[in-house]
């Protein structure tokens, strides 16, 4: 019992000592999968060596190779991890420096502008605003003409079309009542008709 307790006990700490060496030896967050793929190869390659049956130093030995491939897997996908960022972080840098450009363009372009139109305005003289003056008035007067006759244009469009439906609606209605009429009058005419040529009784 003492000897499977010891036999037991002894891959445990030879584990425990070779993670805490690959933790040790690869400290920091870069680290990280290579840590965790050289802790689980060691654990895997340890628990191979129990079912296998292998003593002490056969469990030890399978859980170093273990770890050891475990590592090197760990360090290669950590790697590509690394390379990812990297290239990540490459463009965030880019596209903020794109955007600062761009901004600054944008600047620039807005003092230029700002700066065209100072000068200009430097070389207006007051006559000139007063000439624009007459005829910006000018203009709106004319255009305020021209929209009263679109707007009297469109009312006599449409005075046109409701007069042109009540002149529909009372011919309609119109000859609807001549027809009950003449119907009317044709029902009076026939029974007056019969009323009069109805012979007399012989017997009478």
């Amino acid at each position: 019992m003492n000897r499977m307790k010891a036999l037991i006990s002894t891959p445990i700490a030879l584990l425990a000592a070779a993670s805490l060496i690959l933790q040790t030896g690869c400290a920091g967050p870069a680290a990280s999968k290579t840590v965790k793929g050289g802790t689980t190869g060691a654990t895997v390659g340890a628990v191979g060596g129990l079912i296998a049956g292998e003593d002490a130093g056969g469990i030890a030995a399978a859980g170093l190779a273990g770890a050891a491939v475990g590592t090197v897997i760990g360090a290669v996908a950590q790697n590509r991890e690394n390379k990812r960022q990297d290239t990540l972080a490459q463009q965030r840098a880019y596209n903020q420096a794109i955007a600062m450009q761009k901004r600054a363009q944008e600047k620039e372009k807005a003092q230029l502008q700002e700066d065209l139109e100072i000068a200009e305005g430097f070389r207006i003289t007051e006559e000139e605003l007063a000439e624009m003056t007459t005829r910006a008035e000018s203009a709106e007067q004319q255009l305020a003409i021209l929209q009263k006759r679109r707007d009297a244009a469109i009312e006599r469009k449409r005075e046109l079309d409701e007069l042109e439906e009540r002149e529909r609606e009372a011919l309609a209605e119109a000859a609807r009542l001549e027809k009950e009429l003449a119907e009317l009058e044709g029902g009076t005419s026939t029974a007056y008709k019969k009323t009069t040529e109805e012979p007399s009784d012989p017997q009478l």
